[in-house]
């Protein structure tokens, strides 16, 4: 738009010179015809005057046109000299020496027509052609009169017509001095055109970068958070928000340490961080907005300007919870196959002694003359009974146990455990609640699926206080799998917990075995089955997903 202006500016302004310098060329052509050499008395009009100027006019006429044929080369720039621009400066001094040669005397002050061509040439070329245009004027000026007195030299000549000459260079000096500011200007604005049109042809490309960047980090599969230096959080991405559910505005004025886990207690001090510059991998466990753990492969980097000073701080973050899981269960499943090929094989060895030494126990206990150590009988035949139900569960992790599949519903199993389950929750003070939903039969081992949800009945009623709530329920997902949950209203499962859940030997409880859910995984995996678990601050689910076959 500009540039269309700045064109049509110089159009006219090429226009307005244009039309001067033909009335110039008119005024010169106008001073012969009404010249007395050219003057008939005898008629009103004379006809040759009328030709003559006819003719002049058309040679004119022709020269404007071939001037605006031409006239880029012409009025483009001031400060250079084509051909072109010569033959079109030298034009109007021809015809002035011509007209001055033909008037002679006939016509009083007939040089003021020499200022004509000062004008041309200071308007066409600024301030040097019209002092140069004037030097000539002057020179043809004082060689004309001498020519033309006859009796008068140069020196008187000069001073003859020291007035008009002074004029001649004073509008030279001025109207060059007004085309070449005009030019100057000219010449400013269009670089200044040049230079706002490369500023925004880059800033276009810079802002359709930034746009190209920004959608890049707004769809990146990878979550950002960006910071001030104070590590106040400015910007989280879609990402994040789909990942954690937090919000930009539940975001807004949190720390970024808070998002860091329980990892950066061992990282300096945020300002510490930001003095050093060096950036910081590692592997981070947090919580999303509804309390669940979720593990996720931190970068943090920072953002310089200019100068290198650190701007802001970035964090990268990628949610490798599915990762971590997969490992832990492949841990788990080696831990489990190490164990039960221990199990099936020192199993049966260890209890036959066992058995054994019960035996004999049992008949010293019997005798008179032990009848006072029999207290010690039963105590010892106590371990050796307890220490039989760990090898038992022990063996139950066996790989290569036999298991009797049959075609069974696992909403049926419940419900015929259920007593049980009531007893111990009634015992314990807490509630038991079935959401059993239809569900289709599967190949199953009662007395191990019985197994398995009596271990994990029992660890939800141990982390539950006084009058919680347990549910038992089955249904189907939406993948079509057969789905049994433990529901407790315990406290939750915490991170350094969490990663050894189903480990032979680990336990929280005082007298546990650490073998209960080592077992409930093993079964599960006996029965093509996948162990999830969910907790948080308002209980822990344990889901045993069934693939239908």
């Amino acid at each position: 738009m500009a540039t269309n202006n700045m064109l049509h500016r110089e159009k006219e302004l090429q226009e307005y010179l244009v039309t001067t310098h033909m009335l110039c060329l008119l005024i010169m052509i106008s001073s012969l015809v009404l010249s007395n050499k050219f003057f008939r008395p005898a008629q009103i009009y004379p006809v040759i005057n009328v030709r003559f100027f006819i003719l002049a006019g058309l040679v004119a006429l022709s020269f404007v046109i071939f001037v605006k044929t031409r006239n880029h080369s012409i009025l483009d720039k001031t400060d250079t000299l084509s051909l072109t621009k010569a033959f079109y400066l030298s034009f109007p001094l021809i015809l002035t020496v011509i007209t001055m040669l033909a008037v002679g005397s006939s016509i009083d002050n007939i040089e003021t027509i020499l200022l004509l061509p000062v004008l041309v040439a200071a308007s066409m070329t600024g301030k040097t052609g019209g002092v140069t245009m004037s030097t000539l004027c002057t020179f043809w000026l004082l060689f004309h009169s001498t020519l033309a007195a006859g009796d008068i030299n140069i020196y008187q000549a000069a001073e003859a017509h020291l007035l008009f000459i002074g004029m001649m260079y004073v509008m030279g000096w001025l109207i060059g001095g007004l085309t070449n500011l005009e030019a100057n200007q000219r010449r400013h604005l269009s670089q200044s055109l040049h230079s706002l049109q490369k500023e925004i042809t880059s800033r276009e490309k810079a802002e359709e970068q930034l746009r190209i960047l920004s959608c890049a980090v707004e769809q990146s599969p990878a979550m950002v958070i960006i910071a001030d230096t104070g590590g106040r959080i400015q910007y989280v991405n879609n990402s994040f928000t789909r990942v954690t559910d937090y919000s930009s505005e539940d975001m807004k004025d949190k720390e970024i340490l808070e998002f860091l886990g329980d990892q950066a207690k061992t990282l300096k001090e945020l300002t510490n961080i930001i003095k050093t510059g060096a950036d910081w991998k590692g592997e981070i466990i947090n919580k999303k907005k509804n309390g669940e753990y979720y593990w996720k492969s931190t970068i943090l980097s920072y953002l310089r300007d200019s100068e290198g000073q650190i701007t802001h701080i970035l964090k990268f973050a990628e949610d490798i919870t599915e990762k971590k899981q997969m490992e832990k269960e492949m841990a788990d499943l080696d831990r489990l196959n190490l164990v039960g090929e221990m199990a099936a094989g020192i199993g049966h060895e260890i209890r036959n002694p066992m058995t054994t030494v019960r035996g004999f126990l049992q008949l010293l206990g019997g005798k008179e003359d032990c009848q006072k150590y029999k207290e010690y009988y039963d105590l010892m035949i106590e371990e050796l009974d307890r220490a039989n139900s760990i090898i038992k569960e022990y063996l139950s992790l066996a790989k290569d146990k036999p298991v009797n599949y049959k075609m069974q519903n696992l909403a049926a199993i419940v419900k015929t455990i259920a007593p049980l389950i009531n007893a111990d929750a009634i015992n314990s003070g807490k509630i038991i609640e079935l959401d059993l939903q239809k569900v289709p039969d599967l190949l199953l081992d009662e007395k191990e699926i019985r197994q398995l949800l009596l271990n994990l009945v029992r660890n939800g009623l141990e982390a539950m206080q006084p009058r919680g709530k347990l549910t038992v329920g089955t249904f189907i997902n939406s993948n079509a799998e057969v789905v049994l949950s433990v529901k407790d209203q315990g406290c939750g499962i915490g991170p350094e917990v969490l990663n050894k859940i189903g480990t032979p030997f680990f336990t929280t409880k005082a007298e546990g075995t650490g073998l209960g859910l080592a077992v409930c995984f093993s079964i599960a995996a006996r029965h093509n089955a996948d162990i999830k678990l969910n907790t948080s601050a308002e209980g822990t689910t344990f889901s045993v997903i069934f693939k239908q076959s």
